[in-house]
């Protein structure tokens, strides 16, 4: 439970640092990559110290104060710290075109951390805060693969204030969109499946989408170049060149998820039977349906990268906020009305609708900023 909600605090990380620094490194203008790494440093810096924050306040709430003595806080506090600081050069690997160097650094942090544990699982009783000073240990580990980056740092008060000023622009929207996002998002529907259809359906709808739950690499894998790459066609050749990106990853992306999908289900009663060892009411639609979500899902991710190229994000956001509210007000009645496949049809809906509004939204304002651009260009 503790690292749900360090996982958590990790969200404000990926919207107010690793999300705008995916999107702007490229659009730094005459920021040196030494200034830009000194500036989301101070800035991972203060969120640390929110995360720190949020932890001790949280061992003062009942339950959680009975497992966070202060030798778990100290450890969860060093975790949420240490595990932020590797993701974020992991990105940083990224966005300075070092593929190899991020992943030596994943393979560092978390293929070390699995042989470790697992050595220590069979050697021993493995205990909490044993996983917790591995899983620290791996991601410091890694983090020595920023030394010579480190080294270079270059405190420029004007260059951390452009950046902050740029980051500003986009993070606060994101912020905010990764929390209204929620709501339209699987886990709130699940979550209402198990609270008006009872623990038995959400566990065997959950059953159903771990197994979809492979097209997953796929979508956290995109995070670490398509935003980059948006934004690099976006300042090359304008929004051909982005619309361009889009379509052709949304598509690739889309024909894979669906053909995973369709293999999922012609394969799907002797996959249960192996997994689970029974197989469940309408798993074959359930497949259908959550493919198809995920594949709008990959569209989706696509399309908020351009969104992020252009800088278009409060638009994005007061769309995100209104589908929300759809999503609120309509899945208990789908749920209690229409049964396990109904709400999870009114999801696949409601991505649906993200999906086209999202996607309108760039297209349209692509094509008016590309053309002032080049009338001001022109003039």
């Amino acid at each position: 439970m503790i690292m749900i909600g360090v996982q958590f605090l990790s969200t404000i990380q990926a919207a107010v640092i690793l999300a705008p620094m995916m999107s702007l490194f490229d659009q730094r203008g005459n920021v040196s990559q030494s200034s830009y790494l000194s500036a989301v440093l101070l800035h991972q810096l203060s969120i640390s110290v929110i995360a720190v924050a949020a932890l001790f306040l949280a061992s003062y709430f009942p339950y959680v104060s009975e497992s966070l003595v202060p030798i778990h806080f100290g450890l969860a506090a060093a975790l949420a710290v240490t595990t932020q600081l590797q993701d974020l050069s992991r990105r940083f690997f990224y966005v300075t075109e070092r593929p190899a160097h991020a992943f030596l650094s994943d393979l560092i942090a978390y293929g070390s951390r699995l042989l470790l544990l697992v050595a220590l699982a069979l050697g021993s009783t493995l205990t909490l805060n044993q996983v917790w000073m591995v899983t620290i240990g791996t991601s410091v580990a890694a983090l020595l693969l920023m030394v010579p980056d480190l080294l270079r740092l270059d405190f420029s008060r004007p260059a951390i204030e452009a950046v902050t000023r740029s980051h500003k622009k986009i993070g606060g929207w994101l912020l905010g969109s990764s929390v209204i996002g929620w709501l339209s998002e699987s886990s709130f529907f699940f979550l209402v499946i198990g609270t008006v259809l009872g623990p038995a359906q959400l566990g065997g709808a959950r059953a159903v989408q771990s197994l979809i739950h492979v097209v997953n690499l796929l979508l956290q894998a995109l995070e670490n170049f398509v935003p980059s790459t948006a934004a690099k066609s976006w300042l090359s050749g304008g929004a051909k060149f982005l619309l361009g990106y889009v379509t052709r990853m949304s598509l690739l992306g889309a024909a894979a998820i669906a053909v995973t999908t369709m293999l999922l289900m012609i394969f799907s009663n002797p996959l249960m039977l192996l997994i689970y060892e029974r197989t469940f009411p309408d798993q074959v639609a359930i497949l259908a349906i959550l493919g198809a979500y995920y594949a709008l899902g990959h569209v989706v991710t696509i399309v908020f990268a351009g969104l992020r190229a252009v800088g278009v994000m409060r638009a994005a956001f007061w769309t995100q906020v209104i589908i929300g509210a759809v999503s609120v007000a309509v899945a208990w009645l789908a749920a209690k009305y229409l049964g396990i496949i109904g709400i999870l049809a009114t999801l696949l809906l409601v991505r649906l609708a993200l999906t086209s509004q999202l996607t309108l939204l760039l297209r349209k304002n692509a094509l008016a900023m590309s053309g002032t651009r080049v009338r001001t260009e022109e003039s």
